[in-house]
């Protein structure tokens, strides 16, 4: 309201000064000039509230398309981020894949000609808790064995349970220890665990 009030007293000051000014001014050339830029500066003033008001709506809609662009770039960065991380997941996966047939490949045959068992389909690598899926981030390595010939003979494995924080104690299997032994040394294991399970009975053997 104040600024309707001042829009509408800044006109009447401005015609009351035109005439003042009308008055002064002898009839000559100038006179009809002067008349001419006090009606334009007079439209100016009663055109000004029409010119602010577009004004500031411009700056507004202007404001809003930057905001909205702001929000689509956000967005977009965002998808193509998770895209990288799918990507990196599923490379990741298939890195370990492999890493577990070749871990598999390297100890295979020697474990069928020393111990008379095989590994039964693939190596399961198990990831550190909250860390990437990688190599380098791999916790324990589990392995189903079964035995590689028909043999009846071959005794099965009681069921063996070994705490990694704790010394061997009481180890009832020297077979057991010996393929765990070969394993850590054949892969060259420090920090990893080997979960081992067998064919014949729930033998199950943790050992780093």
């Amino acid at each position: 309201m104040s600024f309707i009030t001042e829009w509408v007293m800044n006109i009447i000051v401005f015609i009351l000064l035109a005439m003042i000014l009308d008055m002064l001014l002898p009839s000559s050339t100038m006179k009809k000039y002067t008349k001419l830029v006090t009606g334009l500066l007079l439209i100016a003033i009663i055109l000004t509230p029409i010119l602010k008001l577009f004004s500031q709506d411009f700056d507004s809609i202007m404001d809003q398309v930057s905001a909205t662009s702001i929000v689509n770039k956000n967005q977009v960065e965002n998808s193509i981020e998770m895209k990288k991380k799918e990507i990196q997941a599923s490379q990741d996966a298939y890195k370990l894949k492999q890493v577990a047939v070749q871990m598999k490949k390297d100890v295979n045959k020697e474990l069928i000609d020393r111990f008379g068992k095989s590994i039964d389909g693939d190596i399961e690598l198990k990831i550190k808790e909250h860390e990437q899926a990688s190599v380098d981030n791999i916790d324990k390595i589990i392995l189903y064995l079964k035995n590689a010939k028909d043999d009846q003979s071959v005794a099965a494995i009681e069921p063996i349970e070994i705490d990694t924080q704790k010394p061997v104690e009481n180890q009832n299997s020297v077979e057991t220890e010996s393929i765990t032994a070969f394993l850590i040394k054949k892969w060259n294991l420090t920090n990893q665990s080997i979960e081992l399970h067998f064919e014949r009975g729930n033998g199950q053997l943790n050992e780093r």
